[in-house]
């Protein structure tokens, strides 16, 4: 078994334990101040489906990883780290639950998305509640009050960023006018998709035992590892396609995404022929209009659109990785750090 597995067995117990597959009388008392009524289990385990659904089908399960690898690299032990990493990992799948909804999505992690098969109203309430029964975690964890402050206040800081970068995404992808300049959507992305990766890096460092600076650093260095996945991401969108999801379903959803923009910038022209590709294909869905995604992106291919947004990517994921060796001293979870960053590319 590699180190990575090992580490994953064990955050994989603390979400189970977090939402278990059913609930049990003792499991609800430990997530409220106090009861008035016994409520059914059954109950419970409704309301918990949704997000179960998405938990059992797997992921990446990167982001508690970060946390758990940057408390050992700060000098901590793991076992502090492990008990709060469900915080980091709930937010995300929490949020992809309702982004899916705002995002009108039909996939995700190759089988049908969430709200598809529970509807919209009780993912929206799983979704939400994964990232604020989360928070009942640093209540019960060990360590001194400031810690628990400090943890607690990042953990809310990033669930801001989380939403106003979601925000601004949305605005684009609804409005096909708008075409954002590459540093607001590099900002977007930080909020996005960079602020967890953020909290994991500063959560773990800081459980760790690390002076702020440190910590804040790691964040930093992490946060621009998100961002630069994030890229990677969409280039796969519309390149070979991410596992689980369709081809060019970004094309579909009006997404301006970095190949997009870099395009706009370039080819300002060319781009009122590309912008009704979009807003058909986004009418017709993403079986009818393939015909609409596939030339929207052969035309982002041939501009070299795809690849500049690639090269800018695999530049951020390089200087993330250099910064992590200046940061923590040498030692096989700084090492395990850089390894995911790598898995990346």
């Amino acid at each position: 078994m590699n180190q990575y597995s090992q580490r994953l067995e064990k955050i994989e117990e603390e979400l189970y334990r977090l939402m278990p597959e059913n609930a049990s009388s003792e499991w609800l008392p430990s997530m409220t101040d106090s009861l008035s009524s016994p409520v059914p289990t059954s109950m419970i385990d409704r309301f918990h489906a949704p997000g179960l659904e998405l938990l059992r089908r797997g992921g990446k399960r990167w982001r508690p990883l970060v946390m758990v690898l940057c408390c050992e690299a700060a000098g901590g032990n793991a076992e502090d780290a492990y008990a709060l990493s469900p915080l980091v990992e709930m937010a995300h799948n929490g949020s992809l639950i309702v982004d899916d909804i705002e995002d009108k999505s039909v996939e995700r992690r190759g089988q049908p998305a969430v709200h598809l098969l529970y509807g919209d109203d009780m993912s929206i309430n799983t979704g939400t509640l994964m990232m604020f029964n989360a928070t009942s975690l640093v209540r019960k964890t060990g360590g001194d009050d400031t810690l628990k402050f400090t943890v607690l206040d990042s953990y809310c800081e990033s669930l801001r960023r989380l939403h106003f970068g979601q925000g601004l995404d949305i605005q684009w992808h609804n409005d096909h006018e708008i075409v954002p300049d590459v540093p607001v959507y590099l900002q977007m992305c930080r909020f996005k998709t960079g602020a967890l990766a953020r909290f994991a890096a500063f959560a773990g460092s800081f459980i760790g035992g690390a002076e702020k600076t440190l910590c804040d650093r790691a964040a930093e260095s992490w946060e621009k590892a998100g961002v630069g996945f994030q890229i990677l991401d969409d280039v796969k969108n519309l390149s070979t396609g991410n596992p689980g999801k369709d081809r060019g379903d970004d094309i579909v959803e009006g997404k301006k995404s970095l190949p997009v923009i870099l395009f706009h910038q370039s080819h300002r022209n060319q781009y009122r022929e590309f912008a009704p590709l979009m807003e058909a294909a986004g009418k017709k869905g993403i079986q009818e209009g393939s015909d609409e995604v596939n030339q929207a992106i052969r035309i982002l291919e041939n501009a070299g659109a795809i690849k500049r947004a690639e090269d800018i990517a695999l530049s951020m994921l390089r200087e993330s990785a250099a910064e992590l060796r200046e940061i923590f001293p040498e030692s096989s979870a700084r090492e395990l750090q850089c390894g995911i960053i790598e898995s990346f590319r």
